[in-house]
């Protein structure tokens, strides 16, 4: 099996298990990143752009794995890179405080999904 399927297979895979806890569990998906579980309207905003993130991140990598198009893997890619310039410039705007750990989950997902990008596009 070639090195850039079992990225997006795993990568895929994680993505998915992370949009289904927001839909099954949100307060234990909130928790698990020191989040509080919003009331009201910010909390179906919270599920639903988590979910929605998640998801959608998912299928892109689900569809390059499927059509061998790096431009699906690519996409995924370029919205962890946006999560992290944005971590940083709401913490030095807007005196958020940073997680570390969404910030290194972040990194990695970019990674794989810019490398598995790069593997297909010079492969195919």
């Amino acid at each position: 099996m070639k090195i850039e399927n079992i990225l997006l297979s795993i990568l895929t895979l994680v993505l998915s298990l992370i949009a289904l806890g927001w839909l099954i569990s949100p307060e234990s998906s909130a928790n698990s990143i020191d989040m509080i579980l919003l009331e009201g309207k910010g909390r179906n905003t919270q599920i639903r752009d988590f979910t929605a993130l998640f998801l959608g991140t998912s299928i892109m990598c689900l569809l390059s794995l499927i059509t061998r198009q790096y431009q699906w893997v690519l996409s995924a890619g370029i919205i962890f890179s946006i999560m992290i310039v944005v971590s940083f410039i709401s913490s030095f705007y807007h005196d958020s405080i940073i997680s570390y750990q969404s910030l290194v989950a972040e990194i990695i997902f970019a990674t794989i999904a810019i490398s598995s990008a790069l593997l297909l596009k010079f492969k195919n």
